[in-house]
């Protein structure tokens, strides 16, 4: 009896220490999306294959806020054990090393690339109320009421936000950027009638718009989209604009290379499978799936693309 009673102690003081080093084997999977968006859907999904391939948990965490900042910084911060990695969209690592004087990470010294997931559209949306069915009606719209000119995008200075100034240049019109916390709050009010227009990526209103709760008056892409044929691109309404985006993974600096490329691997072997296909698909995403050298180079060309754009626009860098 004495004897078992011991085992038995022996093996709860164990306990702790088992599970300590059961979760110390665990993958972080940052992200810089609410729960519900399409990136945040994306990382899920990701996530169960990598489980399935690397034979441990992969735990999708989204830190949301600051335009994605905050989950960069996380990674930054994270040991570089390859143990953390991170699903982010191209804007802070392209546009806010331009429109930030005080960012808190590198956007090339403090990561390493590893996989490409998925590339989106970007799109222009109004409310119902909105009475215009197409991007001249709109022009036309706020020429004689520039209530209707106040549109917000998912980030300050990105891709979207610089399409839209682009748009409003060559329309000859005056539209006013109203920043949020995230798209979702946008459309909330959108759908509230606080917010006549919008520009993101298409996968965030695809569904709302074929229930007719809002209107795609433009795609942003050199053709139409396959989930909104009905909606003509920019350039067929006569704006030479196009402009998109894409989700990628990255990890810390001084990340082991065997680790990266593993993951790499894991990820490019994971997100081309039938059903994140498939749920990329659905949600108006092109899943993509290429390698960290191809990433870097991808990063390094919209960052001079975005700069340039922020040059001739006269975007002023913020603190």
């Amino acid at each position: 009896m004495y004897q078992r009673l011991v085992l038995l102690l022996i093996a709860a003081l164990c306990a702790p220490s088992l599970s300590v080093a059961q979760s110390t084997a665990n993958t972080r999977m940052l992200t810089g999306f609410v729960p519900g968006a399409s990136g945040d859907a994306m990382a899920r999904a990701i996530a169960e294959k990598m489980r399935a391939a690397l034979g441990e948990s992969v735990i999708v965490e989204p830190k949301a806020g600051a335009g994605g900042r905050i989950a960069l910084e996380q990674l930054k911060a994270a040991k570089p054990d390859g143990k953390t990695i991170l699903l982010t969209s191209l804007t802070p690592l392209t546009a806010y090393p331009w429109l930030y004087t005080k960012l808190g990470y590198d956007a090339f010294s403090d990561f390493e690339p590893v996989a490409h997931v998925a590339t989106f559209r970007y799109v222009f949306v109004v409310t119902m109320d909105v009475k215009a069915n197409n991007l001249a009606e709109f022009v036309s719209l706020v020429k004689n009421n520039n209530k209707f000119g106040f549109f917000s995008a998912p980030s300050q200075g990105g891709g979207a936000h610089l399409a839209a100034e682009a748009f409003a240049r060559a329309a000859q019109i005056s539209m006013t950027y109203v920043g949020y916390k995230g798209t979702a709050n946008a459309i909330t009010d959108m759908m509230g009638g606080q917010l006549p227009a919008m520009i993101g990526n298409a996968a965030d209103y695809i569904e709302l718009t074929n229930r007719g709760k809002l209107k795609v008056l433009g795609v942003a892409s050199a053709e139409r989209s396959r989930h909104l044929p009905q909606v003509p691109t920019f350039r067929e309404q006569g704006y030479d604009i196009e402009a998109g985006g894409w989700f990628a993974m990255y990890v810390p600096a001084k990340t082991p290379g065997a680790a990266v490329a593993r993951l790499s691997k894991v990820i490019m072997e994971g997100v081309n499978e039938p059903d994140v296909k498939t749920l990329g698909d659905r949600l108006g995403l092109e899943v993509t799936g290429f390698g960290a050298k191809e990433l870097a180079a991808l990063q390094k060309k919209e960052y001079d693309v975005i700069g340039s754009r922020f040059k001739a626009f006269g975007f002023k860098p913020e603190d």
